[in-house]
């Protein structure tokens, strides 16, 4: 049977297509098709004969979530909280956006006063019940939110991450007397301390949960009537699959859909490969988004924030700029050149697309200076159009007076936009504490290999691992993904002898609930079940946690407490040991089983012959040879300045590097 993986983008969609049997990969990339996400899909099986009937698995990753948060474009909610407490969201953290700013203007709160309501009830901080929670009030205050717009309600009780008893006793309530509205507990999206971030997180999930429910039930009909009668999974923020229930009830989780199944898939491939330290960098066509992967696992995070608005999901901690292949080239009032944010997006594209484009783009830019094949098809689906390009440039040219040509403008975008790149991966290394040196810079999208030896040069990294199929490697990061769930439970306590015994107790039930969900939500047997845990950790009077990961629970405090100074010290090298420590949280996370997925190793023989071109660089156009990569040879060695074409993606080897395709296929770039 076979495994599709399918990521939807802003501009394309991708499809990978899967046989176990024979270590086969397929790919396909269709622009995106956003009044109906599914004709697209469809579009990119039939490209390469594939019948969903022959599916066994289809695994999806989706920027609907984030699209419509972004765009603001998620339905009306209600907010029914503790009374006293029902300007949470309107004080939020206290924080001016900009703190010397005094003319800086608060964001307006997710949901306008009217729109929030307070009933009486109370759960002490120790997860005693102080107060009961007043029914009747409760029906009073459903009844008009129903009689209201909200379709949504967020439901934010006070402590209920210590005890969801009042939460959940009124979400049943309000679902069987108005079972046309969508009930969020704030204890099933986010049970953790901090008001403000946990009602945030909430009223996200409720103003989403109806659209992608529709979404996703739309889906699995269009695959169902096309012969795919199979469970559907869902790529979520943290690198798992989750079940189409998981994903309709806490869509929040899936807000980082598409850029997590390409670090998925990067710490499988790199692990495959013998890497641990990896900086990943998937440059699509309206976003770069880098991440790090340290001892062969991402980096995780609970305090992102989407629009401006906290999200405390436990999700990987992705570095997301505005750069990517459709990124538009513009010149500021102070007559400097700028690239991005503003993208072409798929319709009408980069100007080279001949779709009706004007503004200049990087992949403009690429096609000037000779890295894409003026003959061949962008992304496999659009025809080149030079002329296009040149003239889109070239507007933008005379705007600096005729100081440069339309190829000396295309060097200085793609150099600006490798700059801005390298930014965004310093500020998930170098402000981390972590040395880009010591890791291996694995690029992927459509236009990632491309940018990959000149972001190495800026970083100092030498050796680059470009993986399979990079044009749809987020898709193929959906085949090689588990069954992932991930809990956390709120502690609070002293990192003690006392404190241990406490959070022993919590890990062992955190462990038991995870092995049930897994068996009813995914059909995973409890002994099929793996785990990693981590400690929210922080010196007492701190407001914000380090997650220590501990393969078990150490026998000694003295053990728990060296843990966390070596984390710290790592993270802000800086330690004040004499103080005392706490214990915030516990987060535990359950894996599914591993699928196995290979990849054909190269052919062996000997090496193709190269076709010749020429590219620019520092000193002007340059010669350099060109590249099939699906007829590389094993271990045959490529000397730079060249280019490795294949389909969805273009590699470009700057001078002073090599390559060789290694036996799992990938294409290994050395500084020499």
């Amino acid at each position: 049977m076979l495994c599709i993986g399918v990521d939807i983008g802003g501009t394309f969609t991708d499809v990978i297509v899967y046989e176990p049997g024979t270590a086969r990969l397929a790919e396909a990339k269709t622009l995106s098709t956003p009044a109906d996400p599914a004709a697209a899909i469809l579009d990119g099986l039939a490209k390469l004969g594939v019948s969903l009937s022959r599916a066994g698995r289809f695994v999806h990753g989706t920027t609907r979530v984030t699209n419509a948060l972004l765009e603001g474009a998620g339905e009306p909610v209600a907010v029914i909280t503790t009374e006293g407490f029902r300007d949470v969201l309107e004080m939020g953290l206290g924080h001016r956006p900009r703190l010397y700013s005094v003319k800086e203007t608060g964001r307006p709160a997710l949901t306008p006063r009217r729109m929030r309501h307070a009933v009486r009830e109370r759960i002490a901080a120790d997860g005693t019940v102080a107060v009961p929670l007043d029914l009747d009030q409760l029906d009073e205050v459903a009844a008009r939110v129903a009689a209201g717009t909200a379709r949504a309600v967020a439901i934010c009780f006070l402590h209920s991450y210590r005890n969801p008893e009042h939460e959940l006793a009124a979400a049943e309530r309000i679902s069987q007397r108005h079972p046309d509205i969508s009930c969020s507990a704030s204890a099933d999206v986010v049970p953790e301390h901090g008001e403000y971030e946990r009602f945030a997180t909430t009223v996200l999930n409720a103003s989403v949960r109806g659209a992608v429910s529709d979404y996703l039930s739309g889906l699995g009909s269009t695959l169902s009537a096309n012969g795919y009668h199979h469970p559907l999974a869902i790529m979520t923020s943290s690198g798992g699959v989750v079940s189409t229930d998981q994903a309709g009830r806490l869509p929040i989780n899936l807000a980082l859909s598409g850029p997590a199944g390409g670090v998925a898939a990067s710490a499988y491939v790199a692990g495959l490969a013998g890497f641990d330290n990896v900086i990943t960098c998937d440059i699509g066509g309206t976003s770069t988004d880098v991440c790090l992967i340290k001892n062969g696992a991402p980096l995780m995070t609970n305090h992102g924030t989407i629009a401006g608005h906290p999200n405390r999901t436990f999700q990987i901690e992705i570095n997301t700029i505005g750069a990517g292949g459709g990124s538009v080239a513009w010149r500021d009032l102070g007559g400097e050149l700028r690239v991005g944010p503003k993208s072409a997006g798929s319709d009408p594209g980069p100007a080279c697309y001949g779709r009706g484009g004007q503004e200049p783009t990087t992949t403009d830019a690429h096609l000037l200076v000779g890295h894409l094949d003026p003959d061949g098809l962008l992304g496999g689906e659009v025809a080149p159009d030079v002329d296009a390009a040149r003239a889109a440039l070239g507007r933008l040219a005379a705007q600096f007076d005729g100081e440069l040509s339309e190829t000396e403008l295309a060097d200085g975008v793609l150099r600006l936009a490798t700059v801005k790149m390298t930014s965004a991966i310093k500020e998930i290394s170098v402000a981390r504490g972590h040395d880009p040196r010591d890791f291996v810079l694995m690029p992927f999208g459509g236009a990632g290999p491309m940018h990959a030896t000149a972001l190495a040069d800026e970083l100092g990294i030498l050796r680059v691992l470009v993986p399979p199929v990079p044009g749809n490697f987020s898709a193929l990061g959906f085949v090689t993904a588990r069954a992932r769930h991930d809990h956390v439970r709120t502690a609070l306590v002293a990192a003690d002898a006392a404190g241990l015994s406490a959070v022993r107790v919590i890990v062992d039930d955190l462990r038991e609930t995870a092995r049930s969900q897994l068996k009813t939500e995914e059909g995973v047997e409890a002994d099929q079940v793996s785990f990693r845990f981590s400690l929210g950790m922080r010196f007492r009077g701190q407001s914000f946690d380090l997650a220590v990961p501990f393969d078990e629970l150490p026998d000694r405090p003295t053990d728990l407490v060296a843990a966390f100074h070596d984390a710290y010290r790592e993270r802000y090298a800086y330690l004040r040991s004499d103080h005392p420590t706490e214990i915030v949280n516990c987060r535990l996370t359950a894996f599914g089983p591993q699928p196995a997925v290979t990849f054909a190793a190269p052919a062996v023989g000997p090496p193709p012959t190269p076709a010749n071109t020429r590219i620019w660089g520092p000193q002007g156009w340059t010669d350099a040879t060109v590249w099939n990569r699906p007829t590389l040879t094993a271990e045959h060695q490529i000397t730079g300045p060249a280019v490795v074409r294949e389909s969805g993606s273009t590699t470009v080897i700057g001078a002073g590097w090599r390559g060789r395709v290694d036996r799992h296929g990938n294409l290994l770039l050395e500084r020499s």
